[in-house]
């Protein structure tokens, strides 16, 4: 008796977890990492019997929003890097669900590999911040021109078109880009044979900064709930394999850490405190 009632209570839990309605803030537009990752999470929480709910945000300032004034139960794929110039939406125990990745900066260029221009004309994602260009000219000593791009698609047709002679990127659109073209990397060690900045630009306080990719939540009973949810989703054969080709690991799931660094990564971006 004691294993049938375990039994039917775990197919209770199932059928009350699958018949869950999950409302998803695309972050992003077509062509970007977010909207990427909101389709991805849409097509795995489909596949295990939910229902899902897509609301398009389309920009950070008007995802942020509905995120925070939805009385709904909400997800969201988001960025430490956000939560700098263009939104403040940081996590707390309630409303953080999981570290999907971490991924370092890449500097490329079809035309240099280094930084010898008189000036600098560097593009770059609209979400991220304009101090880390602001630096780069002081320590390069040289004028840096700075272009936002709406998404990465937006970025990596820039370097291709030659509306640029640089893109920083995240090391997720290396597969995008000409083979060769990135220089140097936000790391302390090299990666895919790209060298660490540090050794080509000294004393750039950015140089090993990284983004940290992560879901929101927002408005959950029982927050590890979904997160076991979450997680499962980007442990998906298809989720795992968009990571793979975007030269990223999944992150390994434990929540207090992951929140700690996600919530400190903004303050490396440049983030004040309050």
């Amino acid at each position: 008796m004691k294993y049938i009632f375990t039994a039917v209570l775990w197919i209770l839990i199932t059928q009350t977890l699958s018949a869950d309605t999950f409302n998803i803030i695309v972050s992003g537009k077509p062509g970007g990492t977010f909207y990427t990752r909101a389709m991805l999470m849409h097509d795995f929480l489909v596949d295990q019997g939910h229902d899902v709910n897509l609301i398009n945000g389309g920009n950070i300032a008007k995802s942020e929003q509905l995120y925070k004034t939805m009385d709904e139960p909400v997800i969201m794929p988001w960025m430490d890097s956000a939560n700098v110039d263009k939104a403040n939406i940081e996590p707390n125990q309630q409303t953080f669900g999981i570290l999907e990745y971490k991924a370092p900066v890449l500097f490329c260029s079809i035309k240099y590999n280094d930084f010898t221009p008189d000036t600098i004309k560097i593009g770059y994602s609209a979400s991220w911040p304009k101090k880390l260009f602001n630096e780069l000219q002081i320590v390069l000593e040289k004028p840096v021109k700075f272009i936002p791009y709406q998404n990465s698609g937006d970025l990596v047709l820039s370097l291709n078109s030659n509306e640029v002679d640089y893109i920083a990127i995240s090391i997720t659109q290396l597969k995008k880009l000409p083979e060769g073209s990135c220089f140097a990397v936000t790391n302390s060690q090299t990666v895919n044979g790209i060298e660490p900045l540090k050794t080509l630009v000294k004393n750039y306080k950015f140089s090993d900064i990284s983004q940290h990719a992560y879901w929101l939540i927002n408005n959950y009973n029982e927050p590890d709930q979904i997160r076991k949810i979450l997680d499962n989703a980007v442990s998906s054969a298809e989720y795992n394999e968009w990571l793979g080709n975007l030269q990223v690991v999944k992150n390994k799931l434990d929540v207090m850490s992951d929140l700690k660094s996600s919530v400190n990564g903004a303050y490396v971006w440049g983030r004040t405190y309050d």
